[in-house]
């Protein structure tokens, strides 16, 4: 019988249930996943007799099996980044609002961040016509002398050395352009779903593995910053669905 040696390549695509039930909503392919593995953790239970002197194992029963898989994502996207916080992702539309205002007590040297409401706490991007003054429009102060505004990213710097005094009220008037805006946002509630693995192996037989219910959880460093490329870790819980099996492992179909 010839060595079957495999060298693992493969896609995982994840199928999350809807929210509050068990059911399937589509398989959504996770991109590049440069790390997939599973494990598996028994509990035995062990019988020695006693009939001489030295106890010997003579039956060895597993009591339970226990499997779970480790992913590694590289696929930064905010369907993804949302597995990581266990959260939602979508696409936020955002009409055009002219005439905002924001009013704040400034300090020297600090950032302040537009358009932040309870809805959309970390503010809003893309604003034009952005101007700054002190309360009821008095006084006007200067652009790039009393403050500097990125009106890209949405927020303003006021200048050290400026004539915005530290303590002094100002407001801030400006436009939100129209825009869409990808937003993840974290949750606190387990993701579940069907997880599948198709084999594309550089070497060897080709494997298909199916897991009908699973839980993903963040595992480990999201890390924004530094030399590598940046990815995200998953644990992942292999869970028994009804009748099924939990792991599902086929081979290619010969016609």
């Amino acid at each position: 019988m010839a060595n079957n040696l495999v060298l693992g390549r493969g896609k995982v695509y994840f199928d999350r249930f809807a929210p509050g039930t068990a059911l399937i909503t589509g398989e959504r392919y996770l991109g590049s996943t440069p790390a997939f593995a599973v494990a598996a953790e028994t509990q035995e239970l062990d019988h020695f007799s006693s009939e001489e002197g030295l106890q010997e194992k003579d039956e060895s029963v597993t009591l339970r099996a226990d499997y779970s898989a480790s992913l590694t994502i590289e696929n930064m996207s905010g369907a993804n980044a949302a597995l990581f916080f266990l959260g939602t992702s979508e696409i936020a539309t955002i009409g055009a609002l002219p005439a905002q205002m924001d009013a704040f007590t400034a300090i020297q040297g600090l950032f302040y961040q537009l358009g932040a409401t309870p809805a959309k706490p970390e503010g809003v991007e893309n604003v034009s016509a952005v101007t700054v003054t002190g309360p009821a429009g008095t006084p006007v102060y200067v652009s790039g002398t009393d403050y500097n505004a990125d009106p890209t990213e949405g927020f303003i710097e006021v200048i050290p050395g400026g004539g915005i005094v530290n303590g002094v009220d100002i407001e801030v008037n400006y436009d939100i352009t129209a825009q869409t805006q990808e937003r993840v946002i974290s949750g606190a509630s387990n993701i579940r779903g069907a997880l599948r693995f198709r084999s594309r192996n550089a070497v060897g037989g080709q494997r298909n593995f199916y897991c009908p219910k699973v839980t993903l959880r963040p595992n480990g460093e999201y890390s924004l910053k530094g030399d590598e490329w940046q990815n995200m870790a998953l644990s992942i819980e292999i869970l028994k669905a009804g009748n099924l099996a939990k792991v599902f492992g086929t081979g290619r179909g010969v016609v």
